[in-house]
């Protein structure tokens, strides 16, 4: 049996690390031709899906310029002269394999597609591997080189990426449907202000609506840091509604929503956590701007008058808007709001507001 050196073997799990890294199914191509090479060497490498009974081809090909339209076209008239195609639709076989296996240098030359194909891209052996695919597709990776076939070296280093290969296209394909699903939900969620976020099973952002991505930058200091990366605070939330959930019992504890308050408005966060334990989680996130009625900041000690500042204060009104509104002039205005900070124990309008907020929520109207 082939025995792999240590190089070898660190090379594959580092390829394997940045496989991890990989989006949705329109970056796996160009992820995977980019990083591959470095495992085997190789001249020109290609991601294909072939539909071989309707002789339709779509390629991902690296380097880009090797391949213009009219190459196109004749492989995909000569497509099934191919003798790995043709083993892989027909006994969906997903083993690493070259042409060397099926046909001989003089056979293969012997091709119309070697002659019209192949040969003017001086591409003489080619190393294959397919992906998961329906019945009437060939997905697969072609290794082509011009010099020295590959080696059996070769071949072991891919059968053992294989699975990682498998792994991360599936990863991709289910990215990629999540982001339609969320496309989809994303104009009825964001018109009631509600937004969704994706959490893989380490706890980073793996999908997030638009609107999920401007709340975390509104109401966290740390919003923006990092795509992947929830703002720490709400990391720190997640991981103990985690442990909270896969505690062991008869069944998981109740999961309190997350309020982050802003002067004027607040995000509730639900935690909802997949049906799989390591699945993958959802955060639901809502704004809410809030109308405090006054009588509700009764308890505060205020008189009725600054019960009606401190709930349009919490508002996000200015001293002008609510002297407006109260029909009041700006300077009694300053005097309650000292009087109503002096009651709260507080120093600022927006300490204020988010005490308010805090103790005596009504939902908007």
């Amino acid at each position: 049996m082939r025995r792999l050196r240590q190089a070898d073997l660190l090379a594959l799990l580092e390829l394997v690390r940045e496989l991890e890294a990989v989006g949705g199914l329109d970056a796996f191509p160009a992820h995977v031709l980019s990083v591959l090479p470095r495992l085997i060497p190789c001249e020109i490498i290609t991601y294909n899906e072939v539909d071989p009974a309707r002789r339709r081809v779509v390629l991902d090909v690296v380097p880009g310029d090797v391949l213009d339209p009219a190459r196109h076209q004749t492989f995909e008239r000569l497509v099934d002269q191919h003798p790995l195609i043709e083993h892989y639709r027909r006994t969906r076989d997903s083993r690493p394999l070259k042409i060397s296996d099926f046909l001989a240098r003089r056979e293969f030359r012997r091709l119309e597609l070697y002659t019209d194909f192949y040969r003017p891209l001086e591409v003489e052996h080619q190393l294959a591997v397919t992906l998961p695919a329906p019945p009437s597709l060939v997905i697969g990776i072609a290794l082509n080189r011009s010099w020295h076939d590959f080696s059996e070296r070769d071949r072991l280093l891919l059968d053992l990426l294989r699975p990682h290969l498998v792994q991360a296209y599936k990863h991709a394909e289910a990215w990629s449907k999540l982001r339609r699903r969320l496309a989809g939900a994303e104009r009825a969620l964001e018109h009631g202000g509600r937004a969704l976020v994706e959490l893989s099973a380490a706890g980073r952002i793996t999908a997030a609506t638009p609107l999920a991505r401007r709340l975390l930058a509104l109401f966290f200091a740390d919003g923006r840091r990092h795509e992947a990366r929830l703002p720490e605070e709400l990391e720190a939330w997640v991981r103990e509604q985690r442990r909270h959930h896969d505690e062991p019992g008869e069944a998981p504890r109740p999961v309190e929503p997350l309020t982050v308050e802003d002067t004027g408005k607040c995000l509730i966060i639900q935690f909802l956590p997949g049906c799989e334990r390591g699945g993958h989680d959802l955060l639901l996130l809502e704004e809410q701007n809030e109308r405090l009625a006054p009588e509700t900041l009764a308890h505060f000690g205020l008189t009725r008058r600054e019960a009606e500042v401190l709930a349009l204060l919490a508002q996000g009104k200015t001293d002008d808007e609510i002297a407006r509104t109260l029909f009041l002039s700006p300077r009694t205005v300053d005097k309650h709001l000292e009087h109503i900070y002096d009651k709260l124990g507080v120093h600022n309008r927006t300490a204020a507001a988010a005490l308010a907020l805090r103790h005596a929520r009504v939902p908007a109207t």
